[in-house]
């Protein structure tokens, strides 16, 4: 496991790279003790720092639950992992997913669906806390800090917009 220290950011990020690309790393997030709560995206340019935790039962113990992410056949890290914000973006549009964004210059996460991915930006609706349409935005990729996707708040948001669409 890895902690991030991030720039502009007052607490670390904890996780399990799978994946380090020219401009973003790839974890498995572990927010707290052995829970594992979907995948982050890192702009690297905003890690200040990397420290590997050391913890050899914390290892053994994730390990099994790690494996299993995998196993699931999770296409964004079990195929075609991303190397850089455009690639992320247009598997995410493909697959439909929900996505949360952390921004650059605030404390504050976005939840959205991409609707448009450019070589150095998105378009993007992003959603209230009731899945309704909130606003619509253009996010330059050097604005970004983290993007997470299948964290169980978003599975969550995505089971309540398809279960709306259905009635």
């Amino acid at each position: 496991m890895e902690e991030y220290f991030l720039k502009n950011r007052n607490e670390s990020i904890i996780g399990s790279s799978f994946n380090k690309g020219k401009a973003i790393t790839g974890i498995i997030f572990n927010p707290v003790d052995y829970v594992l709560d979907g995948l982050k995206f890192i702009n690297n340019t905003k890690i200040e720092n990397v420290t590997i935790e050391t913890n050899d039962f914390k290892s053994k113990v994730m390990k099994g639950k790690i494996q299993s992410y995998f196993d699931g056949s999770k296409d964004i890290i079990t195929g075609r992992v991303p190397d850089n914000f455009e690639e992320l973006f247009k598997i995410i549009k493909s697959s439909d997913l929900l996505c949360e964004l952390s921004l650059s210059e605030e404390e504050v996460v976005y939840i959205g669906k991409v609707i448009e991915v450019y070589e150095d930006s998105i378009d993007i609706d992003f959603l209230d806390t009731e899945c309704k349409l909130m606003d619509h935005a253009y996010v330059e990729y050097e604005d970004i800090t983290t993007v997470a996707i299948f964290s169980d708040y978003l599975n969550t948001l995505s089971t309540v917009t398809e279960n709306r669409e259905i009635n």
